[in-house]
């Protein structure tokens, strides 16, 4: 008997895999072009102390325990850019993520990305950046567009639905979480310094090592293949070589 993992049966629809076909094409002629193209991911993360490891060690006849917080308490969501060159930028708050705090991390964002001087400007040479996210409702909003209107050096790409796979930033946060609780917040340190120290614990060779595993399920999504998001399909592609 194995772990049942649920697949929504919309994941492999047609209009899906046509999706998938679309978005890899256009990071193919982001890449194509003459000018100087960096790709960020970003995504928002929710998070509350509660989560813990559901299981653990100790030994034989003993019990294997953990401490957690009385009270659920608050979640905390984070909302969070990496690149190839490692963590750009990450703002924790309290509850969701709406249009409001997005654009605050976006100006955030845009201050670590583009000197002052050349804000405002688009010449040749000068790097642009595209920022790579999901459909979420209020990315799509009126505010944020008006936002990336304004912005000449900066657009964005959205991913395809059912296709985590694609983002690198779910392993940046699968990743980040449990650094956030090898730090034993509350315990140790308050959970803001532990958030952060778990990010600054995650440098530039993870965050390529993730884009690279996303950049593998290309040419699967250039063939149309039905993608069921199970990493034996990634490293085996051969149904022979994944039941041996």
């Amino acid at each position: 008997m194995k772990q049942l993992y649920r697949v929504p049966f919309q994941r492999n629809s047609d209009i899906v895999k046509e999706a998938r076909f679309q978005y890899v094409q256009r990071i193919m002629e982001f890449e194509a072009e003459g000018a100087h193209q960096k790709f960020i991911f970003v995504d928002e993360a929710g998070f509350n102390l509660c989560e813990v490891r559901s299981r653990g060690r100790n030994i034989i006849g003993q019990r294997a325990t953990v401490t957690v917080p009385g009270q659920r308490g608050a979640n905390i969501t984070m909302c969070a850019a990496i690149s190839k060159d490692g963590v750009l930028c990450h703002i924790p708050t309290i509850g969701p993520y709406n249009t409001e705090r997005l654009i605050t991390f976006l100006d955030a964002l845009k201050e670590i990305l583009i000197p002052p001087e050349e804000r405002g400007l688009l010449r040749p040479g000068m790097t642009l950046y595209v920022i790579i996210w999901d459909n979420v409702a209020f990315h799509h909003s009126r505010l944020v567009n008006e936002w990336f209107a304004a912005q000449p050096r900066i657009m964005m790409q959205f991913l395809p639905a059912y296709s985590p796979f694609l983002n690198p930033i779910e392993e940046f946060f699968s990743a980040w979480r449990w650094k956030v609780y090898d730090h034993r917040p509350y315990e140790q340190m308050p959970l803001l310094e532990a958030m952060n120290a778990g990010c600054l614990a995650i440098g530039a060779e993870n965050c390529q090592g993730w884009i690279r595993h996303a950049r593998r399920y290309f040419p699967r999504c250039i063939a149309r293949e039905n993608i069921q998001c199970d990493v034996d399909e990634n490293l085996w592609h051969n149904r022979q070589e994944r039941m041996d």
